[in-house]
């Protein structure tokens, strides 16, 4: 049989106090209290393993101090970082996490955030799915703050933050091709899973466009192409008469791309430039190194974190929208 629910009644009775006091331990009114009776009531609390009722405080009005962050993926390196940068700001200003991953589904997403409403959280940071408008409908109907990550909401009264991975991507693209790259290759997962995916791959196409120049797509997953499979295309695709470009425009596909390509490696960067995005743990410490788009993870996470946190304590609005730039990191795989 499931084990009774430890009560505020419980601890009283066996701490000799009233259910009042408790109370008054429970939410910081020590001052009431002597330190005689803290002592008991934290001893019981310890002996009983008494946790609160996060449903009950939230009947009550009273704040969990539980943050939901709603993740697409938390499998790469660049979740640990956003991750990080949150509770960099959250655990200092006493707020807990709890981190969901909808795996790009909307029905997921949705499902996380009905919840961890029920759960009584305090508010919301979400990296959204295409289906944010009924996120953030239902989160507004339960009356709690909400700030979107990784994603340009163009709503009114919606928080966003991201960084600017079209110009990021437009600007490196130009400096290739004021550099003499001459024929070029995008290497991308599915597109239509996240805003951000298509924007880079728009300042990619755009930047080529604008110099009258094409390119050649290599759709890749979590599995497909293999390191062989990309090492044959690469032998019997590029052409040695022009200088070629790749860019791999996911940060998990960049490590394959780049063992695809040691058999060639005495081509980079004077034959083939290698273009990747983030990987700034590992890509100055190969031979050659690797150029890269940074984005400034690190820094998302922790502002979007502030952005909630100045929306609990009522010092902004709805509505605040930050965009932050990225670095262009050329290192020996490009010649710049």
């Amino acid at each position: 049989m499931a084990k009774q629910r430890v009560t505020i009644a419980d601890v009283a009775r066996e701490a000799g106090t009233s259910t009042a006091s408790v109370s008054y331990y429970l939410n910081d009114k020590r001052e009431k209290l002597s330190e005689k009776t803290q002592a008991k009531i934290a001893r019981v609390i310890k002996e009983l393993g008494y946790v609160p009722n996060a449903q009950a405080q939230t009947l009550t009005g009273k704040q969990t101090h539980v943050i939901a962050i709603i993740i697409l993926d938390n499998t790469n390196k660049w979740a640990g970082l956003v991750l990080n940068g949150m509770e960099q700001v959250m655990l200092p200003a006493g707020y807990q996490t709890v981190v969901c991953t909808s795996n790009f589904n909307p029905e997921t997403e949705l499902m996380y955030v009905d919840k961890m409403l029920s759960l009584g959280v305090d508010g919301f940071i979400i990296q959204p799915t295409a289906n944010f408008k009924a996120v953030h409908d239902r989160i507004k109907r339960a009356d709690k703050p909400v700030v979107f990550f990784d994603a340009a909401i163009y709503s009114p009264g919606t928080s966003w933050i991201k960084t600017n991975l079209y110009d990021g991507v437009y600007n490196a693209t130009q400096a290739l091709l004021d550099a003499g790259y001459e024929d070029f290759f995008s290497i991308a997962a599915n597109m239509t899973e996240m805003r951000t995916r298509m924007e880079r791959f728009q300042g990619y196409a755009e930047a080529l466009a604008a110099n009258g120049q094409l390119y050649k797509a290599i759709p890749i997953d979590h599995n497909k192409p293999s390191i062989n499979e990309l090492t044959e295309y690469f032998k019997y695709k590029f052409n040695p008469a022009k200088r070629t470009l790749i860019f791999v425009q996911n940060q998990w596909a960049l490590p394959r791309v780049y063992k695809a390509l040691q058999p060639m490696a005495h081509l980079l960067p004077q034959q083939i430039g290698l273009l990747g995005l983030n990987c700034g743990d590992w890509t100055n410490l190969t031979t050659p190194t690797v150029s890269t788009i940074i984005e400034p993870v690190d820094q998302e996470g922790r502002e979007a974190a502030e952005m909630l946190l100045a929306l609990l304590d009522g010092s902004s609005q709805p509505g605040e929208q930050r965009i932050l730039e990225c670095k262009l990191n050329w290192l020996d795989s490009t010649s710049i």
